[in-house]
């Protein structure tokens, strides 16, 4: 066994379960599950701006569930927003006679391929939140970081194709305000478009937080056994100048381990079972 190949497994092992992508139908905010797949489509705003003797339009496109699409072959690749840029602002100063000019084009959230969106809320006891934050960072311009900050608010009058509302862009964080069903949390009693009671909801919650700990415990049992067998691994190639499966911690132990354990089982039956054998055993 190789020490890259050892340290390769421990270190996926160990960033595996943590490199999740965003899974907009099944957000988390606060410890509740938010369905946002309903919103899973390109948004365009506009508002435009009287700078005389011209007209400045600010386009935004966004996505609050992953990266905007390429845009049309036909728009020059210096005018089209950044790739993988899940919100995208775009200025085109307009003038009576000229062609419309691009003169202004970035990502206002999302600049790689592993950006992902932070949702924040203030939990109000056991209900869950009516308002959220959505958040991304994206381009840095003139050394001013860029982001998107979409307040989203749980409204069941509201339908799902409503469009959010530009609130402004100040600092380079864009604010909007988002009011849709799809902003109330599953489970939430009032029922609606957006989330839906789910059958005998304490139950639900029951299982969850059940399912939680064991989740839990067993993800910290994965890191504990790779730190285990990182640091194993490391001293013997580093310390003792070991190679091939003398690598691997307390080699011994792990070859004596299976006899271990059928011995331990083998005991325990024999107690379950009333009985007991006495002198030794054959080596």
């Amino acid at each position: 066994m190789h020490i890259r190949s050892v340290l390769a497994v421990a270190v996926l092992t160990l960033t595996g379960g943590a490199a999740a992508a965003f899974d907009c139908k099944k957000a988390q905010v606060a410890g509740y599950t938010y369905d946002l797949s309903p919103l899973a489509k390109e948004v365009v705003l506009e508002s435009n701006s009287t700078t005389p003797p011209t007209t400045t339009g600010t386009l935004y496109r966004l996505n609050p569930c992953a990266a905007l699409a390429a845009e049309a072959d036909n728009t020059p690749e210096i005018d089209r927003c950044p790739e993988n840029a899940w919100v995208c602002r775009k200025v085109t100063n307009y003038k009576k006679g000229e062609k419309a000019r691009v003169t202004e084009v970035n990502a206002v959230a999302g600049i790689s391929s592993k950006s992902e969106p932070s949702l924040e809320a203030r939990a109000s006891g056991n209900e869950s939140p009516k308002a959220f934050h959505w958040k991304m960072g994206g381009a840095e311009v003139d050394k001013v970081g860029w982001s998107a900050d979409i307040k989203f608010i749980c409204n069941k009058s509201a339908k799902n194709e409503d469009q959010p509302k530009l609130l402004g862009f100040t600092d380079g964080v864009l604010s909007l305000e988002w009011s849709v069903p799809a902003a109330c949390a599953l489970g939430d009693d009032s029922g609606g478009e957006g989330g839906g009671k789910e059958p005998d909801g304490k139950d639900d919650q029951d299982s969850k937080s059940g399912g939680g700990f064991f989740s839990t415990l067993f993800t910290m049992f994965i890191i504990v056994a790779s730190l285990y067998l990182v640091v194993g691994v490391m001293y013997k190639y580093l310390v003792v100048r070991a190679s091939g499966m003398d690598l691997i911690p307390n080699l011994a132990f792990w070859r004596e381990f299976p006899y271990l354990c059928t011995d331990f089982a083998q005991h325990v039956w024999n107690m379950v079972s009333g009985r007991r054998r006495d002198g030794y055993s054959v080596v």
